[in-house]
């Protein structure tokens, strides 16, 4: 019995490391919500019952949900690098963009695709800086170590 407590006691003592959690954040946390995102991005139209309004924008939201979705898989599978990052930041400004760059072809029959595309967009935007900033953190806290350990070494 006591050394089942000197185990979960020496877990409990141990502060967890901050770049492992912002490796963990990184690869599962914003790899989830992109996602959940873009399963939610291709069901709307069916959810709200507006499928057969607005194709050019459906399409279009489709596309793009597709892509991330892809890129949200292979996130899962191995750790993300900085071009699984720039191609979501590339797709939600694109999402975000494209009611007015496509003028949306039916803007006589308003079904939010708009906003949807728009607030989607951005959290895509938003997540991809956010994962590219923890990249960022987790590689300088890389290099420093390295630099470390061969100063230590010299």
């Amino acid at each position: 019995m006591t050394q089942n407590t000197s185990f979960y006691a020496s877990i409990q003592s141990s502060p967890p490391d901050p770049i492992a959690l912002q490796k963990a954040v990184r690869q599962e946390i914003i790899t989830l919500l992109l996602a959940l995102f873009s399963i939610a991005l291709m069901v709307a139209p069916w959810i709200v019952g507006e499928a057969d309004t607005a194709k050019d924008a459906h399409r279009n939201e489709l596309g793009v949900a597709i892509v991330v979705f892809l890129i949200a898989i292979t996130r899962f599978m191995r750790y993300p690098g900085a071009r699984s990052d720039l191609l979501v930041l590339v797709a939600g400004a694109w999402l975000a963009a494209s009611p007015y760059v496509l003028s949306l072809q039916k803007t006589a029959v308003f079904d939010g695709a708009q906003i949807v595309d728009m607030v989607i967009g951005g959290i895509y935007v938003l997540l991809a800086l956010l994962s590219l900033l923890l990249l960022k953190r987790t590689e300088g806290h890389r290099d420093h170590n390295a630099q470390a350990t061969t100063r230590d070494r010299g």
